[in-house]
């Protein structure tokens, strides 16, 4: 009997997860399976505003890596990866031996792209990772509450930078009423270099929330890119200068810096170009995945759903590696539900060219994703977890 392969996957975002799931119950004939990521739990980012809103504990919004690799009789490795060797099939993790493979997957995800911006990295809190981003905007709030006042700012006008600043004006906003201070002492700035807010989706969704955020005292400021950031100012590469107290960062992601040494082709923002299996175009049996693969020749949006599908393929994919079998391709679906959070529990939803919005669509979107982060809290354990020397 051929000797199992060393399949090793390197984050734990959600197509892996997902991927991990299907994967126990096949791949183990023909392959070992090892997952290596910075933290065991990984943040299902679509509730994040619950969590800043306080509808969701920390519980509520984080899968159990550790656990679903003992369900899937994988190794977990809780470390940072710091490159890989393609040529000598090893991933170099930080304070550990390389890790050998004969399969890679990536799922690293992706982070705003602060550092392309001067002064973004020492002024902004970028909205990933999580917990970065949960400390600094608990170190906001509290600022705000010891000012009186504030002007918070965000960049980006996609869904994270629409539900994020939705969330703090009603948090906010509340926190000041409660110790007795004037709620309308704390502004907000949504500034975006698209035309339009939310341009990547339904155009009556976008229309919808325009409407909200006006109705709520929150200025959007498009058509200007953020250019360069000091204390208390953001320049826009027109001249403007956007005022800030407090500054958050959700625009334009990237990949991690070290997939540039690896020899692995790249498209132009450093993300790694597949196949519509997921497997890179210059290499064999690595593959990409989420939000750090980028499908040559087919635009595949950067959102979780994409994620969530792909993991199908994926397990299929590397099982069908491991045997040396064709693989067989991912097909975006064309059209999907769209769920946007308010900052409460009000939501907007669309599919197709149809928009609608209330509590009710806040209600559904809740149910969705406490469904999807329960099923993995339902999976039984069983195996090894390997943490850093």
């Amino acid at each position: 009997m051929p000797a199992k392969k060393e399949i090793v996957l390197i984050g734990a975002g959600l197509a892996h997860a997902n991927a991990l799931r299907a994967l126990c119950k096949s791949v183990h004939e023909h392959a070992r399976l090892t997952v290596v990521t910075r933290h065991p739990r990984t943040p299902y980012s679509a509730m994040l505003p619950g969590l800043m809103a306080g509808f969701y504990t920390n519980d509520d919004i984080h899968i159990d890596v550790a656990g679903l690799c003992r369900f899937a009789g994988a190794k977990l490795v809780v470390s940072e990866v710091s490159g890989i060797d393609i040529h000598a099939r090893r991933v170099f993790c930080e304070a550990r031996e390389p890790i050998p493979f004969d399969i890679l997957s990536i799922d690293t995800g992706s982070t705003p792209n602060t550092h392309e911006v001067p002064g973004a990295d020492a002024h902004a809190v970028a909205i990933k990772p999580v917990d970065k981003f949960l400390a600094g905007f608990e170190a906001a709030r509290a600022r705000l509450l010891q000012r009186g006042s504030a002007q918070f700012v965000v960049v980006g006008g996609g869904a994270s930078g629409v539900e994020l600043i939705c969330t703090m004006e009603r948090v906010l906003r509340a926190d000041l009423e409660r110790e007795g201070l004037n709620p309308d002492a704390v502004g907000f700035t949504l500034l975006t270099r698209k035309a339009a807010i939310l341009d990547m989706f339904s155009h009556g969704l976008g229309t919808r929330f325009e409407r909200i955020l006006a109705a709520r005292g929150i200025e959007v400021i498009t058509g200007k890119n953020a250019s360069r950031v000091e204390a208390g100012a953001v320049h826009t590469d027109c001249g403007a200068v956007v005022a800030y107290d407090e500054l958050f960062w959700t625009v334009e992601a990237s990949a991690a810096p070290w997939l540039g040494e690896t020899g692995l082709a790249l498209d132009e923002r450093g993300f790694v170009a597949v196949r519509p299996t997921m497997e890179s175009i210059s290499h064999a049996d690595v593959f990409a995945t989420g939000d750090v693969a980028s499908f040559v020749g087919r635009a595949v949006p950067k959102a979780g759903i994409y994620a969530v599908r792909q993991s199908v393929v994926l397990a299929e994919n590397l099982r069908l590696a491991a045997e040396g079998a064709p693989l067989k391709p991912f097909l975006p679906q064309k059209r999907f539900l769209q769920l946007i959070t308010a900052g409460e529990r009000y939501a907007v939803g669309a599919r197709g060219r149809f928009s609608f919005e209330g509590r009710w669509v806040w209600h559904l979107k809740d149910r969705i994703d406490r469904g999807f982060v329960s099923g993995f809290k339902r999976l039984a354990p069983a195996a090894e977890t390997v943490k850093s020397a």
